[in-house]
This record gives structure tokens, sequence and C-alpha cells, in this order.
């Protein structure tokens, strides 16, 4: 579960986020479905310093502690036990101890003042130290911060303090020393703390923020108790002195020094400094570092962590730690011994063990690669940045401190080029050219339709021509076709005779000839009988007298028959003149069927012209459905 959420609805997109967050790689920006840009977190790269929760004006960003968890387990009885910071006491100065009061009524077994834990956390630097001279620390109280080294910076993890906080120091005295085996809750101001609770195997189970537990008494409607003043409360814990201070800036240092006068410590806070100084620090040589790198995430310090949930006054809350620090002063300062030594301290020594405050870290997640020059040149083409001038506008809208940091998120696939505000202004400048070539296009285009339109009414007209035009043939085309229809029939009639009278005429010429052809045959033989009986007369004399006169009547019969034939022959030509009259009601019919075809071949071009009327009719309508596509085209590019 991420312990830093986002409620992508309230976020616009302004990089707030981005431009305070000191871990490079917790913010990813991403243009949503909708083209809108958000900026989401990657739990893993996130190192939970909350400084995203205080910039974001949208509300859009906030945490999760475990305040349900103990109250769920506050109500069930279970044994529990709390570590209070100094940040209760400076957020609520009003109503912290009605709050313990109360949580102590309802059955917390133990309630430890996190400033008894801070003492030790300082014994324990001041042993190390002694134990390790020439040794040079980065201090760790700041869980923040001891997240960013474990993602960010592995290279000096061996410089992190091996001294647990004083959260910490405070729930190893509880657990190895006061023997509590229950359920430990820390009351923080911080968010991170929940990491460092987590790897600190069960010492510490659950981080309730001071925020959250006064807003989830008030939630469930608790009436605190009234009978009863700060000065009345007391912790379980044995009695905290100059570790109260420890939220302040420079609380650490100022502990030490008290111990240790001329130790060399130096003090850094807030994020938009500690980080750059942090990165610094594993490139300066060993001796220009201090023993002490005393740092914080919080520019405040502690009592303005995200958990502490009230807007920051650095008069109040400094007054109110300053008043808690003279009062453990004066009881310091009446700890010490004649010689100088620290009474709580040498109590330490007798009962503590070192060892069981004493703590090792491994690097978070993968290391971070290094981006090649390749890809931050192909991010900047993205961006459209294309020479060093454009390269270095660094404008810091993105919220990065440069525009290379904005094409390394790119490279690293955590950013996109709209995040960018010169990009925006390029591709609106670009948009303005484009509108305006749209412009263009849409007169040229208002004009086009103009003639498309004009076009289109005169397709239109010339198909309405075209229709006209094909109803006139129309009816001309009935019009022959009666006619034609009427002439058909007397043709057919014709047609019907003329069949009937070339069948008559064709049988008697066939039977003509045929008889033509045989009287002719017997006429020529008769015609040489008689001659062949005339010279046989002539031969026989007077004997062949009666012969001849038989002859000669065969004669005078074949002389008949040739008569027969001649008559035939003219019959034959009156057949011939009735076939002439034939021929000639041929040529009526020819004349009529000439008529006929001339119909058929106006009905052929009136079909024909009716034919073209329907290709011109097509030609119209393709040029239509043309202007149709055209008109299709504008509309896509519109």
């Amino acid at each position: 579960m991420s312990l830093i959420s986002i409620d992508e609805e309230k976020c616009v997109g302004c990089n707030s986020c981005i431009r305070v967050c000191p871990a490079p790689l917790a913010n990813k920006a991403y243009m949503d479905s909708n083209g809108k840009l958000v900026i989401s977190i990657d739990d893993s790269k996130c190192i939970k310093c909350g400084s995203c929760i205080e910039a974001c004006n949208h509300k859009a960003r906030s945490y999760t502690d475990d305040t349900d968890v103990f109250f769920e387990k506050h109500e069930k009885g279970e044994d529990l036990a709390i570590i209070v910071a100094p940040a209760i006491m400076v957020a609520f100065p009003d109503s912290w101890f009605k709050a313990l009061s109360w949580l102590r009524e309802k059955g917390v077994k133990l309630i430890y003042d996190v400033s008894f834990g801070a003492d030790i956390c300082t014994w324990g630097h001041i042993r190390y130290l002694s134990k390790n001279p020439g040794k040079k620390i980065i201090s760790q109280p700041c869980a923040a911060i001891v997240n960013y080294m474990l993602r960010y910076r592995r290279e000096s993890i061996p410089a992190l303090s091996p001294v647990v906080s004083p959260m910490m120091c405070t729930a190893v005295y509880m657990r190895k020393y006061a023997d509590f085996k229950g359920t430990i809750a820390a009351i923080s101001p911080c968010v991170a703390k929940k990491d460092e609770f987590t790897r600190s195997n069960g010492m510490i189970n659950l981080n309730v923020t001071v925020d959250r537990l006064f807003a989830g008494i008030k939630d469930r409607h608790v009436v605190l108790p009234v009978n009863i003043s700060a000065e009345d409360f007391e912790f379980d814990s044995p009695a905290g002195f100059v570790g109260a201070i420890y939220p302040m800036p420079g609380g650490l240092k100022e502990n030490l020094k008290l111990h240790v006068p001329d130790i060399s410590c130096i003090n850094s806070e807030g994020p938009g400094k500690v980080y750059s100084e942090l990165d610094y620090y594993s490139t300066v040589r060993d001796n220009y570092k201090p023993a002490v790198f005393d740092v914080l995430n919080c520019e405040f310090g502690c009592n303005s962590g995200p958990g502490v949930g009230k807007a920051y006054d650095l008069f109040k809350r400094t007054s109110v730690l300053y008043e808690i620090k003279n009062r453990t002063d004066g009881q310091r300062r009446a700890g010490f011994t004649r010689k100088g030594e620290d009474s709580q301290f040498i109590e330490f020594d007798k009962k503590l063990r070192l060892e069981d405050f004493i703590t090792t870290y491994e690097p978070i997640g993968e290391e971070i690669e290094n981006i090649s020059e390749e890809k931050i040149g192909e991010a900047f083409k993205l961006l459209r940045k294309n020479n060093e001038t454009e390269r270095n506008y660094d404008c810091h809208a993105c919220g990065y401190k440069s525009c290379r940091d904005m094409a390394k998120s790119i490279a690293r696939g955590i950013n996109v080029p709209e995040n960018c505000r010169r990009f925006i202004q390029e591709n609106m400048r670009a948009e303005e050219e484009r509108v305006s070539h749209l412009n263009s296009e849409l007169e040229a285009t208002t004009r086009e339709l103009a003639e498309i339109i004009e076009d289109l009414a005169k397709s239109i007209d010339d198909v309405n021509k075209e229709v006209t035009l094909i109803s006139s043939n129309g009816r001309e085309n009935y019009d022959r076709m009666n006619e034609m229809s009427g002439y058909m029939e007397e043709l057919n009639r014709m047609n019907e005779g003329i069949n009937s009278m070339m069948k008559t005429i064709d049988e008697n010429v066939e039977n003509y000839g045929a008889m033509t052809a045989s009287v002719k045959n017997i006429a020529g033989k008769i015609n040489l009988l008689s001659l062949n009986a005339s010279i046989e007369s002539a031969r026989a004399g007077e004997a062949g007298r009666a012969f001849a006169v038989v002859a000669e009547n065969i004669r005078e019969l074949s002389d008949g028959s040739k008569e027969s034939v001649a008559s035939a022959e003219d019959n034959e030509q009156s057949i011939r003149e009735s076939i002439e009259k034939v021929n000639e009601t041929v040529s009526e019919f020819s004349e009529k069927f000439g008529i006929f075809t001339r119909l058929v071949d106006q009905a052929k071009d009136s079909s024909s012209a009716i034919s073209q009327n329907g290709i011109n009719i097509k030609g119209s309508m393709d040029k239509v459905n043309q202007i149709a596509e055209r008109l299709e085209i504008i509309a896509r590019k519109s």
C-alpha cells in the first residue's frame, strides 16, 4: 500500500509536487484518457517526506497511517504502548495531556516520551564516535533522509550513523529493558517513519500521526478529561532531558555540543537545501567533512512534519520548544556531577549496551541507471529543443530545476513533453499556424463548395432534362408501337395470302411443267415415228400407201400435240403474268414492310436516345457522386 496517495480527479498537473520533491524518480507525469495531465506517485521511489502534500493547493495528495488500526486494537483491549514525539505538545499545547490521559484510562499500558529515547540517541552517538575516532557520519533520526540515502545515494550509505533514531532508541529500551511484548504505536509528526518501523523487525508496529490521532478522537466523539493540566501528566518512561529539542533544526548538534563542545557538527534542514547538500557530500574529501552532519527533511524540524496537520507557526512552536528546553536544561544541569559528568549518561553506561542501539543498512530497490547523452538528446528532440538556447530555457514550469532534468525524466519514461511549458508554447504556435492554414483551407473549401453546389445544381438540371426527354421519347415510342402493331397485323394477312397464292402457283407451275415436258416428249416420239413411217411407206410403194395415211394422221396428231403444247406454254405465260401480279403484291408488301422497318428504326433510334439519356443521367449522377466524394473529403479535412 502506498503511504502517499493521489486523488487523480483533484490533480490539475500544476507540477507543484515535482517542484518540491527531492526524490528524482518518485513522480510520474502522464496524460490520461481525457488528455489531462496527471502527476502520479511511484511508491517504490518515494521517500515519504510529505513535501508534496503541503505543496498541493488542490488537496490531491494525502497520506496513509495506522491510526484506524490503532483505535481498533485500543477498542479491543489489546496490549498497547505508545511513544510520543514532542510534536504533540507543539501542535496541541492545550490538549495533548488530556488525550494521553484518556488513552491511559482506556487501557494503554505504557506511554513513553521520545525525549528519553533522544537522550539515549545522543549517548549512543557520543559513545560510537569515541570508539571510532575520525569517523564521519550523517545523522539518521529523520526517516525521509534515510529513505533518500538508501534509494538514491548508495555510495554514502556507509556514512549513515549506525545509531538508531530517538523513536527506535525508545522502542529498543521498551522491548529489551522494560520487557514490553505488546503492540507499540508511535505518535509522530512523520509519514516516513512507517518505513523505518517496517525495517525495525517489529520494534515499533504502528505509525499514528499527531493530526490523525486527534481527528480519530474527534470522529469517535471522545470526551477528554478536563480536570488535568500538563504539569499533572507524567510519562511512564524515565525522564527525558535535552533530547526534547531534537525536533528543532540542529537539535542533535546542540545535544552533542552540550557533552562534546569542540565536536565538528554542521546541520542542514529543508528539502530545498538538504538533499542537494547530501548529493554534494558524496563528492567532498573526508578532511572537509564534519564529524556529524545533522540533517532533517523538514525546514523547521520534525515539529513541522506532514503528520502534524496544522499550519506551521514558527514563533509559537519555537517558543513552546524553548519552554521545554529551558525546563529540561535546568534538569540537565542539575544532572551533571561536579566533575562535569552527566549522571544520566553514567546510568546509561551502567545499564545500556551500545550494540542494542546500533543498526545496519541495505540499499532499497534497484540501482538508478545513468541516462546516456544519446537518450537525453532524443528526449530534447521530443521536446523540440534543438539548440543550446532552447535546451537551457530553464523556466521550471515542469517542476524541475532545468530543461536537462526534464529531458532526463522523459528519457526515463516518467514524464511527457506535454508537461513542458515551452513545448506547449511551440505547440500553440504550431496550432495557430495550423488554424491559420485551416482558415485558408476553409476559405478555399467554401469556394470549392460553392462551385460544387453550382455543379450539383447543373447536374441535377441535366438529369431533369434527360428524364423529360426519356418521358417524351417513351410516349413517342408508345404511339409508334401501336402504329407498328396495326401494320404488323396487315402485313401478316398479306403474307398469309401471298403464301397461299404462291403455293398454288408453285403447284400449277410444277404440274404444267411436267405436262409440257411429257407432251413434248410424246410429240417428239410421234414425229420420229411419222418420219419413219413415211420412209417405210415410200419403200413399200403401193403396199405402204395405207401406212402412209396412218403416218400422216400421226403427223397431224403430233402437230396437234405441238399446238397443245404451245397452248400450254401460253397458259404458262398467263401464269407468269399472275406471278408478276404476285410480285406486285410482294412489292407492295415490301413497301409496307419498309414503312414498318422505318417505324422500327425510329423506335430503335428513340430507344437509343433513351439509352443515351440513361447514359447522360448516369454521367450526371457520377458527377453528383464525385461531388459527394469531394464533400466527404472536405468534411474529413474539417
